[in-house]
Parts: structure tokens; sequence; C-alpha cells
């Protein structure tokens, strides 16, 4: 049996202290004003650097802002001066950032560096570029940790060049959401079920970057295991079809089907519809149901409780789950 007192490591405290980056984020970023019109934001950034961006990305959705994420050594998207780039390194060493940064000088685009220091840093002074520090916590304190820094400052230099709405309000309330709610009890009965389980998160397109991809992260840097994801409807039409014959294959597999009160009906048919089909197969599943009433609500409560449920389970194998080995020597072979 897990055991909730097996380990207050730091990042078992980095995670309780969690809903106090929203509104830390506001007083690193205060700050921080662009000025001119502007056509685009790209984020720019790896791993956990780059996630936040995916929720933001979400978050105005409803907005006629086009946001995009970019991955790469290059930006995956034009950039021109009406464009802001927020280059996101927390080490600030990220080698594929440092080369997109490079472009984004070239282009003569509006650039925001978001980082705890390292070579951005450096290039920031360099280049007289505007920059806000993330304050780490503790020394491994891991970028996975600070999404709630990283969206609170994307949001409020935003808000503070009039690019977006103020919404700092929202940043407070959900804060205080996240602090008012019991996560970790659920978590510990989640993780319990997940022991000596492959999971398979499953959502609807909204959710798929922002949440899905996340958790699925999550589980590989936290519980140190393999997780996929898909999406409905296009999962009904190809991959559910690979699990016809999943008793003759080797693994055992866990169901986490994240639902939204406001899904599509039709895809809530869809996903009780496959629900039964677990059923009658004996599979292993869990209904997730995403808590509070806003769009940062559900995502940022659905985010942290897997969270505590990636962490406990990395306990429940006796791994440790803050660094992430194979990714540091990964870095190491690529200099030699």
């Amino acid at each position: 049996m897990i055991d909730k007192g097996m380990d207050k490591s730091n990042m078992y405290q980095a995670l309780r202290n969690f809903p106090e980056q929203l509104t830390k984020a506001v007083e690193f970023a205060n700050d921080i004003k662009i000025a001119g019109p502007i056509n685009k934001i790209v984020i720019s950034g790896m791993g956990g650097s780059a996630l936040p961006g995916d929720i933001l990305k979400t978050y105005l959705s409803d907005t006629n802002l086009t946001v995009e994420i970019s991955r790469e050594y290059f930006l995956t998207t034009p950039v021109d001066q009406n464009t802001l780039v927020f280059v996101s390194s927390f080490s600030g060493n990220t080698e594929e950032t440092l080369a997109s940064l490079d472009e984004a000088l070239k282009k003569k685009a509006k650039i925001v560096i978001i980082t705890a220091g390292g070579k951005l840093e450096e290039l920031s002074r360099k280049y007289n570029i505007p920059m806000v520090k993330i304050i780490k916590e503790s020394p491994s304190f891991q970028p996975r940790a600070a999404s709630g820094y990283f969206f609170g400052i994307f949001v409020t230099i935003l808000a503070n060049s009039g690019i977006i709405k103020d919404r700092g309000n929202e940043l407070v309330e959900l804060k205080n959401f996240l602090a008012g709610v019991d996560f970790e009890n659920n978590a510990v009965e989640l993780a319990q079920k997940l022991v000596n389980h492959v999971p398979i998160i499953y959502t609807t397109t909204k959710y798929e970057s922002c949440v899905a991809r996340i958790i699925k992260i999550k589980f590989n840097e936290n519980s140190k295991m393999q997780a996929f994801f898909n999406v409905f409807p296009e999962l009904n039409h190809n991959e559910m079809v690979g699990w016809t014959n999943i008793k003759n294959i080797k693994g055992k597999y866990h169901f986490l089907i994240i639902e939204d009160v406001e899904d599509d009906e039709r895809n809530k048919k869809r996903m009780q519809v496959f629900k039964n089909i677990l059923k009658e197969k004996n599979l292993d599943w869990t209904s997730i149901p995403m808590q509070g009433d806003t769009l940062l609500t559900k995502i940022f409560s659905t985010l942290y409780l897997f969270d505590f449920v990636s962490y406990y389970l990395a306990l429940a194998y006796g791994v440790d789950p803050t660094p992430v080995d194979m990714v540091e020597e990964f870095k190491k072979a690529l200099e030699i």
C-alpha cells in the first residue's frame, strides 16, 4: 500500500506549494510591458518550459490571438516585428531554445525571455532583451514543476501590454481553488490502482495538448514509466480496434478517461459506449471528472491531481520522482 507519509522531499513541498506559483508569477512579471501591435504569440521552449504554452493556447482560444508552440532548433511558424516570442527555458541552457532565440533576433520579433538563469540570462543582458527570472524553490526544483510560474508570467505580460484584458483576478481565483481542494487522498488511491499498469489517457480534442499530453509526460518524468494518450472521437475510428486482442498482449493497461461535464453530448455518448466495451472486456479503467466551473480550474485541477498521482506512483515503484537522469545523460552524450 502507498503511504502518504513515505516521502517529504523537495518535490513534495513543491507540489504542496504549487498554487502559490500563480500569484508569485504576477510579482515576477509585473514590470514587463511590450509596446506596439502584436498579431501572433509564439512560445519557444522544450519539455516543461513549453508545456504551459499549450495551456495558454487553449486558454486564449476564445480570442482572436494566434498562439503557436515551437519545439525545435528553429521557429516552426513565421515571425516578424509584430510577433511576440516568449523564449522559455527554465535552465536557460536548452540548445534548441537558444537557437530559436537567434532566429527571433534576426527576424526582429519582440522577445521576452523567461528563465531561472543560465545562458539566456547572459543573452538578455547582452542584447537588452526583457527577461523574467523565476526563482528556484530548491536546488533540485524541476521545470515540469514550474507550470504555474510560466503560465502566470505569460498572462501577466500579455495583460500588462494590453494584448489581452487583465485577467489577474482569474489567477487569484485559480490559486484559491487549487489550495482549497484536497487532491492528495484521491491521488494516492488512483496511484495504487495504477501500480504495474501502463496508463492510457483519453479525453476530448479540446484537452489533448493542455491536459492529456501533459499528464502523459508527468508519468514519464515523475513515475519513470511509459504512458500514452489519445482523444475522442478520433480514437474510436482507429486506436480502439487495437484493444481487440489486448488479453494476448504482454502488459497490463489502465484507461484514464478524463471527462468535462461540458463535453459535447455526442462525445459523452462515445465515452459511455467505450466504457461499456471496457467493462465487457474486463479491462481496468477509471473515469476522472474534471473539477471546477471555469476552463482554468478544470485544466489546472486535473493536472494538479496527476502531479500527485505520478509522484506517489514513483514512490510505489521505489524510484526518486525528481531527477531525470536519462535526459541529463543524453544531453552529455550530445556534447561528445
